[in-house]
């Protein structure tokens, strides 16, 4: 049986704390699937009750905010559902981008195998902003940021472009010679946003472990 890893505490303040979430932890319980969650582990490293708001994939790492009251649990759904927290990430995609930055505005639907995709019509819509900061090695690192926060959207949108997220067979990833990654290469990077008590501005940036996702 693999380690538990418990998630490090990156800031605290009144209501909410933000942690750095470890890969292979699903945010909240899910049909058929055993073992602690992210809200699990996180209210053992506290001691005390944890409210999820922010929805990380399974595989992804990074910054990931929770609440600790009911309060400020409606009140960051709410921030969530306007969009008004700032969410950056780190992907490492499968081929270079073209163009090498831009707005991608794509509405997600779910399709009848149960993956979300780029749909023409329908759908929800979706936006993520993304600039290339580099090569590395066979693939690309780019910076993304979500206008929008849909399920699977990063991942998602990359796939339509024709770069798949390094890891991400779900979304048409083949290694290649060389190539061998043990998740999706997906990093929550960093979040901003403005505490919804006391009005005060929050910044968190939580650094990759893995050396093809660092900036």
């Amino acid at each position: 049986m693999a380690r538990e890893v418990l998630p490090t505490v990156l800031r605290r303040e009144p209501g909410l704390v933000i942690v750095d979430k470890p890969p292979g932890v699903l945010a909240v319980p899910a049909p058929g699937r055993s073992g602690p969650t992210m809200t699990d582990l996180v209210a053992r490293v506290l001691g005390e009750r944890v409210f999820a708001v922010h929805r990380l994939d399974e595989e992804t790492t990074g910054a990931m905010v929770f609440a600790l009251d009911e309060a400020t649990k409606v009140a960051l759904e709410d921030m969530f559902r306007a969009h008004t927290i700032e969410r950056d990430y780190l992907a490492l995609l499968s081929s270079a981008p073209s163009p090498p930055a831009g707005r991608i505005d794509g509405p997600l639907a779910v399709d009848a195998g149960g993956v979300v995709r780029v749909v023409r019509s329908g759908g929800q819509r979706a936006v993520t902003h993304y600039v290339t900061l580099g090569r590395r090695e066979k693939c690309c690192l780019v910076h993304c940021r979500l206008e929008t926060g849909r399920r699977n959207q990063i991942r998602a949108h990359m796939a339509a472009l024709g770069c798949p997220l390094a890891g991400d067979r779900k979304y048409g990833f083949r290694p290649r010679a060389g190539e061998s990654f043990s998740r999706v290469m997906l990093h929550s990077w960093r979040l901003r946003l403005v505490h919804p008590a006391t009005g005060s501005p929050i910044e968190v940036t939580v650094a990759p472990t893995e050396p093809e996702l660092a900036p």
